[in-house]
């Protein structure tokens, strides 16, 4: 049972978040409750910043949805914005309310786990957790996404289409999660060309596209890199300006089918989108919450790595990226893919690894 005294809390500080105008969903549903369920979720939500980000937010978002639609629960998305003041509140109102409760960043699991044993009766699924987090608590399950596995794919494929030798990476924030993105990068592509030339830099937020426009027109124009990959979040954006505003530079999207938000509002944008990197947030929240209804409890309290075995850290592989590859540079790539599978290809984290090492690979691979 949610103890009173978390109610109470929640009803406090809930009034002052309506009052700021945070808390509001970009999309919620009411479900019939059809189906086997076995477990007795109802209902479902997501608690983030915000969505519109065109990634790993947005893709969230369809998860729920689709989970909700598909499975008769109720569904909401909770976002909170910017202040992280706001951050507990919009936790308490979901926990209070909602039957599952999904989130995604370390910080907001050290803030769950105060409240845990509070909201005994909810489950709490957190996605793309540091792998050294412990739960804690047996209503919660983590996921941790192999995102240096996928990006591993990403940089092969940069390198073998690069006809200059040189690739680019831009970052958000440099945090493990975006080294990790890093080392697979540059691993993948010293394994398609052991001499090719990564250009790296960081934008510093997830906001910024004009900078990151910056950074990647100087990678093209200074050291000739020919395919950028951005891993920025709503930054990403100017990756992909610099790359249209530059004949024969591509660029490689993350998190979602980026192309597929800029087919209809800005095809000069999708045209130089050859791929992106996938961090299949909708696939592992609808297969969460598919074995949740059915009575599969097993994997909470623990944390989990999900990568490119299951499906979750790919390329895609549509048309378009088969239109604008070759047969060769497909083949590479489901190579590299069988080798991530089978344990031939071991690919190295960012998480933990030390900064001389981590600097010693950037070195290796320095344009």
């Amino acid at each position: 049972m949610k103890k009173l005294l978390a109610s109470l809390l929640a009803v406090t500080m809930i009034a002052s978040l309506a009052l700021v105008g945070c808390g509001d969903s970009k999309d919620k549903g009411t479900g019939d409750s059809s189906g086997d369920n076995k477990s007795g979720i109802k209902s479902i939500c997501f608690v983030t910043t915000n969505l519109g980000d065109k990634s790993f937010n947005d893709i969230a978002n369809d998860g729920i949805v689709n989970s909700g639609k598909k499975l008769g629960l109720d569904y909401k998305v909770i976002e909170y914005g910017t202040d992280k003041s706001k951050m507990e509140p919009a936790f308490l109102d979901a926990a209070e309310n909602y039957d599952m409760v999904f989130f995604s960043s370390g910080e907001q699991l050290e803030l769950i786990q105060r409240h845990a044993e509070e909201f005994s009766d909810v489950k709490f699924v957190g996605f793309d957790i540091d792998p050294d987090k412990d739960p804690k608590f047996p209503n919660i399950f983590c996921i941790t996404y192999a995102q240096n596995e996928g990006d591993f794919l990403a940089g092969a494929l940069a390198m073998k289409i690069s006809k200059s030798g040189v690739i680019g990476f831009v970052g958000g924030a440099e945090a493990p999660v975006i080294n990790d993105f890093m080392v697979g990068y540059i691993e993948g592509a010293l394994h398609a060309k052991a001499d090719g030339k990564v250009a790296i830099a960081f934008v510093g937020d997830y906001t910024n596209a004009p900078k990151a426009k910056e950074f990647a027109l100087l990678q093209i124009t200074t050291n000739k890199a020919d395919v950028l990959h951005g891993v920025a979040g709503g930054a990403g954006l100017g990756v992909f300006e610099a790359a249209a505003d530059n004949k024969g530079v591509w660029g490689i999207g993350v998190d979602a089918d980026q192309r597929q938000f800029f087919v209809d509002s800005k095809p000069e944008i999708a045209n130089v989108i050859l791929t992106s990197m996938l961090k299949r947030n909708d696939i592992a929240i609808e297969d969460i919450v598919t074995r949740t209804c059915n009575g599969d409890t097993s994997d909470f309290g623990t944390i989990k790595k999900w990568g490119v075995e299951k499906e979750v850290t790919v390329l895609v592989e549509n048309d378009y990226y088969k239109e604008n590859t070759t047969e060769e540079q497909r083949a590479f790539v489901d190579e590299c893919k069988k080798g991530i599978i089978d344990g031939s290809i071991k690919v190295s984290t960012g998480y933990g690894m030390d900064q001389d090492t981590l600097n010693a690979l950037r070195n290796k691979a320095k344009a």
